[in-house]
């Protein structure tokens, strides 16, 4: 709240000022994990510092890279080439720091926010879908290739086959306290299937919520999503 109070004082030129000052701190966090990262289930994605809650580089990286990004691309003092190949390059070092970690959802994500930023400049589709094709490429050469990257292809053919494997464990733990629930729910604190759900305080709130308060409350939380 204190955050949403500061940025919401200051002028929009002192914002891009910030910014960029911001966006290299985080950065640097960003290039520090690998390095000094708090590792959770074999990824490094988190810095866990004394001083500080364990938080992700790349959750306060990505609100100034939008900034810094469409800061480039607004510019009439850089030639249009050259933007394209700035946010290219930008974008290309925040991949790989990612793939390292490896978070391949937050490189995904990261991408396709510059692909929509670079649409809306006026770029031609053409080498935009020529941009993606090397990009989709290189990203399905990773999860074939990579054992690294093997948890991915294992999801995937999980989603179109149920019956492969053993990666949908979390959707299914996920959809029986969905169920549980029913409508209305069991109350507050009252679900028991919560505390088989991986990661049920983060990726998997949702099927929490619906235990306890029921189909109702998530359609209720779509609303507020869609208003």
């Amino acid at each position: 709240v204190f955050i949403i109070f500061v940025f919401s004082s200051i002028s929009t030129d002192q914002l891009f000022k910030y910014s960029i000052i911001l966006f290299f701190v985080s950065l640097i966090s960003l290039f520090l994990v690998p390095i000094i990262g708090a590792e959770v289930k074999g990824s490094k994605r988190w810095i866990d510092l004394f001083f500080l809650p364990r938080f992700q580089p790349i959750e306060v990286l990505k609100p100034f890279l939008i900034v810094i990004l469409a800061t480039i691309f607004c510019s009439n003092k850089i030639n249009i080439l050259f933007k394209y190949l700035l946010s290219l390059i930008l974008i290309s070092i925040i991949s790989l720091f990612l793939i390292i970690q490896p978070d391949i959802g937050q490189t995904l994500l990261v991408v396709f926010t510059w692909a929509v930023l670079i649409f809306t400049s006026g770029v031609n589709i053409y080498i935009l879908l020529i941009i993606f094709s090397l990009g989709a490429t290189l990203l399905a050469s990773l999860i074939i290739y990579v054992p690294k990257f093997d948890y991915i292809q294992g999801r995937i053919f999980s989603f179109f086959n149920r019956e492969i494997g053993s990666h949908n464990f979390q959707s299914d733990k996920a959809i029986d306290s969905i169920t549980s629930g029913g409508f209305f729910g069991k109350g507050i604190g009252e679900g028991v299937l919560k505390n088989r759900v991986p990661e049920a305080h983060t990726d998997y709130i949702i099927s929490v919520i619906s235990e306890e308060f029921g189909v109702v409350a998530i359609m209720l939380i779509l609303l507020l999503f869609l208003i």
